[in-house]
């Protein structure tokens, strides 16, 4: 396989170098936002160029606060499905919840806070009730509630669509993790919707303008900064930094002075579907 860096030098000096093909090795859909995904075998792209049905729904706190599993890593073995009718939660030891989808909720607005701009935005949104409300916060310890995300709220300008990985950076981070002797990072934590398999070299992704292929294409709009909900391990919500401390190790060494990042943010056009195991091609910008 071929060094990102040598990869570069040669593109430097030969327009002409193959690119290697991508292969999607899996894909998930985010029902509910800070939750567990949902392995899927195939997307289908929303008007707003993301997963149709990822992240429509969220958890609030008592304030009414979007919150995240940096706040609660134990939403983290919340799994949410969604069947015809209903959004049913599930959790180890504990009997599921089911939540009714195909009529009106209680009104409610939620605040959410928009990173870009610093502040706190509100937002119109739909509450679940009481019942969904007292089964996270035995699953959590917080009250916590759930609630279904207005179309304002979805469609915000701050949303990245689709968050991409590959498993050849998802390697990288497993050798940097047992040279300092410790375990394999579940890949679950990065939380991508399309993990790409390729002869790629790890963090290739990060020269990635677009992916090329018979479904469709799909256009990288940004790098993925990292936050610590890489540190929550997906299988029983335990939390160490050991993860974060790869990824900004690993991401120092091909970005200096630059934030942590891992995977990358893309969009696709609208109505295009996507599956396991489509090829695409990539174009890249060293």
């Amino acid at each position: 396989m071929m060094s990102l860096w040598n990869r570069y030098q040669t593109a430097m000096s030969s327009p002409a170098l193959p690119e290697p093909a991508f292969t999607i090795d899996a894909l998930y859909l985010y029902p509910v936002k800070a939750c567990a995904g949902v392995p899927v075998d195939h997307l289908v792209i929303d008007g707003d160029g993301g997963a149709a049905g990822d992240r429509h729904w969220a958890i609030v706190n008592a304030r009414g606060d979007v919150t995240w599993q940096g706040d609660h890593p134990r939403l983290a073995l919340v799994h949410p499905q969604l069947t015809d009718d209903a959004l049913v939660l599930t959790t180890p030891g504990m009997a599921p919840v089911h939540v009714p989808t195909t009529g009106p909720l209680a009104p409610v607005h939620v605040t959410i806070w928009n990173e870009r701009d610093r502040r706190a935005e509100v937002f119109e949104a739909e509450d679940a009730g009481n019942a969904a409300a007292a089964w996270l916060t035995r699953v959590t310890g917080a009250l916590l509630r759930l609630v279904r995300l207005g179309h304002a709220a979805r469609r915000r300008d701050t949303v990245n669509r689709l968050h991409l990985t590959t498993r050849a950076s998802a390697d990288a981070v497993d050798r940097h993790l047992a040279e300092a002797g410790g375990p394999p990072a579940d890949p679950r934590r990065y939380r991508p919707n399309v993990v790409l398999r390729s002869d790629a070299a790890a963090f290739e992704e990060d020269f990635l303008q677009a992916l090329d292929g018979p479904a469709g294409r799909i256009e990288m709009t940004a790098p993925c900064v990292r936050c610590v909900v890489p540190n929550v391990d997906p299988t029983d919500a335990s939390v160490s930094p050991r993860t974060l401390e790869a990824l900004t190790a690993l991401s120092a060494a091909h970005h200096p002075g630059k934030p942590t990042t891992f995977g990358v943010y893309g969009r696709a056009k609208p109505g295009t579907r996507f599956a396991v195991g489509d090829v695409f091609s990539g174009e890249f910008a060293f």
